[in-house]
């Protein structure tokens, strides 16, 4: 009990005095359990740590034998209690096909610059021996984590695969705000400058989405947002006219776009990098259809904006968006190219798209080169006999046990599909 005790005061981010607390124990005495007693903060915390250091300890063993490659996502944090930490999370597929993730903290009190956070990333690998077990590290756009990643590319020991290639991916969710705030911080002619709604664009929040959501709001009541407010003028001028409305449906339609590519980009437990470029492309259009609108000269301040930022970020993309969008069988080698040419060509960029995809092609070749030498199955296996590590039925029946293990390496291949 008191290890689960232990568990609930780490997760809500309660000191260890909670289990000395007289009306906790008084709640779990009537309510719960009559004999229970108070635990004293020392009992709790040793607790704590033993269990801590026994799944550490456990975790540390998995990965001393895990010959599969994870994904890792990185950045820095700040305490409720004022302490900052570098949190590291670790993404791979098991043995049974399932994604699993930890998480590992390191303090850092020192300059977030990225030389100390290239070490820290290093020591949490490290602890975990997943120093040469790495696919790809995920980071923000801050310029410390971009000068970090140039620190882990040149640091010897650190075995990346393809040279590194595939090693960095910036977090498009973060990247896409940085537009949206880009162009939200510039006003509107016609719309912001004069009239309620100004408001919607002066909120100080971090989530363009609430402002998205203000406009919805607002757009639902237009007539009588109208009424009221052009009721209320003295000189004879109206506060809101349809101009005024279909801007801020334009506005809202935009913004939307943008939401819904940030919740995919957010995807935890479903493949969404193989869309990525799909969304991008998608934006794009979107920008450039309102520009033909009659009413896209009065947004051309705020777009412009936003395409300035996303020139600076998007301009290229990872090779690991064209691997992923290759192997998608809706879009392939082909329609990735027609898209690509569309999207350079409504940015006003010269591109090389073939050499881009031609690219993403060499690296794929290579990456199955890479695990077919991993993965060298003796036999395929038939589905009478089920007996099979790597056929078909074999692998349903492990899935629906599992507690039973599939040998490590036929996950190698699951691993990096995952990351990709």
């Amino acid at each position: 009990m008191i290890n689960e005790l232990g568990k609930f005061v780490i997760a809500n981010k309660l000191p260890f005095s909670f289990g000395e607390s007289t009306n906790y124990e008084y709640f779990i005495r009537v309510a719960l359990q009559p004999q229970y007693r108070r635990v004293p903060r020392n009992t709790l915390k040793c607790h704590t740590q033993q269990a801590y250091y026994a799944y550490r300890g456990n975790l540390m063993n998995v990965f001393r034998t895990f010959d599969d490659r994870v994904n890792l996502n990185s950045n820095t944090w700040t305490s409720i209690f004022g302490e900052p930490f570098l949190c590291v999370t670790v993404n791979w597929i098991d043995d049974v096909w399932f994604l699993q993730s930890i998480i590992c903290f390191e303090a850092m009190e020192e300059s977030h610059n990225g030389f100390n956070i290239k070490t820290r990333i290093v020591n949490c690998c490290k602890n975990f021996n997943l120093i040469d077990k790495t696919f790809s590290i995920s980071l923000d756009n801050a310029t410390a984590n971009t000068k970090a990643m140039d620190f882990l590319k040149e640091d010897p020991f650190i075995n990346m695969l393809l040279g590194g290639s595939l090693m960095h991916v910036r977090c498009c969710a973060h990247i896409l705000s940085l537009c949206v705030h880009e162009g939200l911080g510039v006003p509107s002619d016609g719309l912001v400058r004069r009239g309620p709604l100004k408001r919607t664009f002066k909120l100080k929040c971090d989530e363009y989405g609430l402002r998205r959501k203000l406009l919805h709001d607002a757009i639902a009541y237009c007539d009588v947002l109208t009424k009221i407010y052009n009721k209320s003028r003295t000189d004879g001028h109206s506060f809101f006219t349809n101009d005024h409305w279909s801007l801020a449906m334009i506005i809202h339609d935009v913004l939307q776009i943008f939401h819904n590519a940030t919740i995919i980009f957010s995807y935890v437990y479903e493949p969404n990098i193989h869309m990525i470029i799909l969304k991008y492309i998608k934006i794009i259009y979107s920008i450039k259809q309102t520009f033909e609108t009659n009413l896209g000269a009065l947004m051309k301040n705020v777009l412009d904006s936003v395409k300035v930022k996303w020139h600076i970020y998007f301009n290229i993309f990872p090779y690991i968006y064209g691997i992923a969008a290759i192997l998608d069988p809706r879009v392939k080698v082909e329609r990735l190219t027609s898209l690509l040419y569309f999207y350079y060509e409504s940015l006003g960029i010269n591109y090389d798209v073939a050499y881009y995809v031609n690219n993403c092609k060499n690296i794929l070749e290579r990456l199955c080169e890479l695990y077919g030498a991993v993965i060298q199955p003796k036999s395929v296996g038939s589905y009478s006999k089920g007996k099979s590590r790597f056929g078909f039925h074999g692998l349903v029946l492990k899935m629906q046990r599992p507690d039973s293990s599939i040998s490590s390496s036929s996950s190698s291949l699951s691993s990096s599909s995952s990351s990709n």
